[in-house]
């Protein structure tokens, strides 16, 4: 761990992160045990109120544990907070991105298109019309790659507002991760949008005409498809 010039408010985050990445890369295995804290603090050149702060970040997200006469040690991932955004932007450098980007195509699969037929029955003509000038940005964003792909993923989210569920907005940032990896990839495979911009229009229409039926198939159409070329 590299020493830390000055304290600032984002400090514990800061160090959170650097420890949280070496775990997600498997530098720090699970059932190691962290260094003593005044080891820490010597290392790392911050407070004991900072350092306990960022160690209160990682055991909150599942990464530690403190047991008395045992120290703080790693804990296996099936207890991380995989859902938390902060989370899988550690992840961001770990080996296995293929792996990560597919199961994470697995929860949009599941979960998208429940959304889409929730937003065409609950969503306020508002709520439409945002979803409607996402998909305008997305068709007219052929110039500019990242205005496009910012567009993608807005079209997306909207959808997830418009839905109405307070269970399904904190997957957002699930799906905001998933679509930040594969429309790179499907674009750079297609050269632009090609097929999927009609299949989102197809959704667009389903919500517009409040048939919750069609947006849910429409929304399991696109993201098989993205699958498909992401992954077969």
């Amino acid at each position: 761990m590299k020493a830390i010039a000055r304290e600032d408010r984002g400090l514990p985050a800061r160090i959170a992160g650097d420890i949280g990445r070496r775990i997600t890369l498997g530098e720090l295995r699970v059932g190691d045990t962290l260094p003593k804290e005044a080891d820490m603090l010597a290392t790392l050149g911050v407070s004991r109120t900072t350092l306990r702060e960022a160690l209160k970040i990682l055991s909150t997200k599942g990464f530690i544990e403190a047991k008395p006469r045992l120290g703080t040690r790693v804990r296996a991932a099936e207890h991380w907070n995989t859902l938390d955004p902060v989370v899988l932007s550690w992840q961001s450098d770990a080996e296995d991105q293929e792996a990560l980007a597919e199961e994470l195509f697995e929860i949009r699969l599941s979960i998208e298109p429940l959304a889409a037929r929730l937003a065409a029955k609950r969503g306020s003509v508002a709520e439409h019309a945002d979803i409607r000038a996402a998909f305008l940005r997305m068709a007219e964003g052929g110039a500019n790659v990242e205005e496009a792909i910012e567009a993608d993923i807005a079209f997306h989210l909207h959808i997830f507002q418009a839905a109405h569920n307070r269970f399904l907005l904190p997957v957002a940032s699930v799906i905001r991760a998933a679509l930040s990896i594969s429309i790179p990839k499907t674009m750079a495979a297609t050269g632009g949008f090609g097929q999927s911009l009609a299949q989102h229009e197809a959704i667009l229409l389903a919500v517009e005409e409040r048939d919750g039926e069609a947006a849910f198939a429409a929304s399991s159409t696109l993201i098989a498809s993205t699958y498909d070329r992401n992954f077969r």
